[in-house]
């Protein structure tokens, strides 16, 4: 059988939580990997907190980080980044209306402005709990402009002023210097402008000479829609927003039900 690229996000799809994936779903991964198929988890994460979910499936299991600004390939890493002009407008705009924003290279943390105490709670509930990432608060914009070459995304989190996120998220789009996501709706994700997971899984169908005919891809949430969109099997989970069923072709049993190791057994025939 010619090889398919294989794609699943993690929280709410390949994940039965914020950190586990089950013995099920890593045993149904490895032997399509066995059978020579491409397996990628495509994340909002930054790589290294991506890398402790891969590590469950094994060490063939490869990674789209930071919502497609980082992905491996031939055992190297691609990188998008943020760039200065973004970088200052998001951190001008987020602290005019009272919120922090977070940037990620693959595996370090920086801000400039100190989260309230329940976002930093909330940030911390998907850090690993075998070793804290490195997090370095920042004295100014100018500082944080020191690591362009390495920001690779960031997001703004508001659990009690949706209104503030709001008026960020206008702001930012009016000014159009990156790429403005959600993985929920308490949160912006900051993305390099034309980058997201779809533009990942897009550069991996041309290098790996997949087309998206054999490209599967597994979704919750609505941004991963463009990932959906770009593969020719799209998948929504049990337990996925509306408007992800709405555009995905075919629809399997929540995460909490081995959601993704279901469809993958039906559709090889495993």
């Amino acid at each position: 059988m010619s090889p398919y690229l294989i794609v699943s996000d993690v929280d709410g799809t390949l994940a039965v939580d914020n950190t586990t994936i089950t013995e099920v779903t890593r045993k149904v991964i490895n032997r399509l990997l066995d059978a020579g198929h491409e397996f990628y988890l495509a994340t909002g994460r930054m790589h290294a907190l991506a890398q402790t979910m891969a590590q469950q499936i094994g060490p063939r299991a490869q990674i789209i980080a930071s919502n497609g600004a980082s992905y491996d390939l031939a055992g190297s890493r691609v990188h998008h980044t943020l760039g200065a002009d973004a970088l200052n407008a998001v951190e001008t705009t987020a602290a005019a209306n009272g919120l922090t924003a977070v940037y990620f290279t693959d595996d370090a943390v920086f801000y400039v402005n100190e989260p309230d105490p329940a976002v930093k709670a909330f940030m911390y509930a998907f850090a690993p709990a075998d070793g804290p990432l490195p997090v370095t608060q920042l004295p100014d914009v100018a500082a944080l402009k020191q690591h362009a070459d390495e920001i690779v995304n960031g997001i703004i989190f508001s659990l009690t002023d949706p209104q503030a996120l709001a008026e960020v998220r206008s702001r930012l789009a009016a000014q159009d210097l990156l790429h403005l996501s959600a993985s929920f709706t308490n949160n912006i994700e900051l993305i390099p402008k034309a980058v997201d997971k779809a533009n990942a899984i897009a550069e991996l169908q041309a290098k790996l000479a997949i087309p998206p005919q054999r490209t599967i891809a597994f979704g919750d949430g609505k941004n991963d829609i463009g990932m959906l969109k770009s593969a020719g099997i799209s998948v929504a989970m049990g337990n996925a927003d509306p408007a992800v069923k709405a555009v995905a072709r075919y629809e399997t049993a929540p995460n909490t039900e081995d959601g993704l190791a279901q469809f993958l057994t039906r559709y090889f025939n495993l």
